[in-house]
């Protein structure tokens, strides 16, 4: 019998919204045990955790950005 590993990977998700009405959620499966600074940089956009960036002063998030185009099950730009 074959054994599978148990995925440890952390899971972070987005609420979308078209013309300011709730459309969808998106879950990503972030790769932590291939790329953990990226997967950690990214969970860090989705919570805000952040603050405030040390020379912009912009939030750290990923609230209220612009998605242009959805391809299921691939990406979002």
């Amino acid at each position: 019998m074959a054994k599978f590993k148990k995925n440890l990977n952390p899971q972070v998700f987005l609420e979308i919204s078209i013309d300011g009405r709730p459309a969808k959620r998106i879950t990503f499966e972030l790769f932590a045990d291939v790329v953990p600074k990226t997967a950690e940089n990214f969970r860090a956009l989705c919570t805000g955790e952040k603050g405030l960036g040390e020379s912009t002063k912009k939030p750290l998030y990923f609230k209220g950005t612009h998605i242009h185009r959805i391809i299921p099950g691939f990406m979002a730009q």
